[in-house]
């Protein structure tokens, strides 16, 4: 789900819609003698944030098809994995329920094609239940602070489905990185599990000259989902970016070979 947000790099998403996963960009390696760090949890938000950022790139496209020719202020876009294939719909919340407004494919070269309403549209039951409970409950927040947010639904091995809220970045040209919320919900996306929460001190990031820059979690341990989001979706506005925790740094920056790489210091 997005908001009618003008993304930075929106035409490099209709671009590369599709992020091909190659091992090696995200390949994660400790430092010698820093066994401590536990690169699994941290692989795992590799993959976390990288789907976030797939859903984002087809909910930018999907935004830059109809946003000239129509008003979709109430649209909210959901973007979900299925059986190994992507699908994005533009629905309508109303309280804990929703409705399809639209049906749309978007293939590798960011072309979207309009569906009829009824078409393949199994996948989006339980997802689209999520999304419309979750915003329910998370509407307290955003009527206390003046962000906008992404939010992402996301198929998890347990048959649980999550729905995640981050922000986006501003219509004021900043990236915001300090907040994430997730609510899980049992395979249905009618019945919440369980809600958590990372809050930490907001901080806006201009977009613009190129430097390094360090994200400040030091009141937690490990890197979380929505820091890792941050770096993948802006490292290449920044010559090199941190995620400075509690217990350890995590770098990621360009290599030689043009790829990303991350490593990690413990403290």
């Amino acid at each position: 789900v997005a908001k009618t947000i003008r993304h930075p790099i929106i035409e490099m998403l209709k671009q590369y819609l599709v992020i091909i996963f190659v091992s090696v960009s995200f390949l994660v390696k400790a430092q010698p003698g820093q066994a401590k760090f536990d690169t699994t949890r941290f692989n795992q938000c590799i993959d976390l944030a990288s789907y976030f950022v797939s859903c984002e790139n087809y909910n930018q496209a999907a935004i830059a098809r109809y946003t000239k020719a129509e008003d979709i202020s109430s649209i909210e876009w959901l973007t979900y994995r299925s059986n190994n294939k992507w699908h994005t719909a533009g629905i309508v919340t109303t309280g804990s329920t929703f409705t399809l407004s639209k049906n749309i494919s978007i293939d590798t070269l960011g072309q979207v094609t309009e569906l009829p309403l009824s078409a393949d549209t199994a996948w989006l039951s339980a997802p689209g239940s999520a999304i419309a409970m979750a915003s329910q409950q998370f509407q307290l927040v955003r009527d206390t602070c003046n962000l906008y947010f992404n939010t992402f639904v996301h198929p998890n091995t347990d048959h649980t489905i999550s729905v995640w809220f981050l922000p986006a970045f501003q219509p004021s040209g900043q990236a915001i990185y300090g907040c994430e919320w997730e609510y899980v919900f049992d395979k249905t996306g009618k019945s919440l599990l369980k809600q958590n929460a990372f809050v930490n001190k907001l901080t806006g990031v201009w977009i613009g000259q190129p430097r390094e820059i360090w994200l400040n979690y030091r009141n937690t341990d490990t890197p979380t989902a929505g820091s890792v989001f941050f770096a993948i979706s802006f490292r290449d506005y920044f010559t090199r970016l941190r995620i400075d925790t509690r217990i350890s740094t995590s770098t990621t920056a360009k290599k030689a070979d043009g790829e990303y790489g991350w490593t990690h210091k413990m403290k």
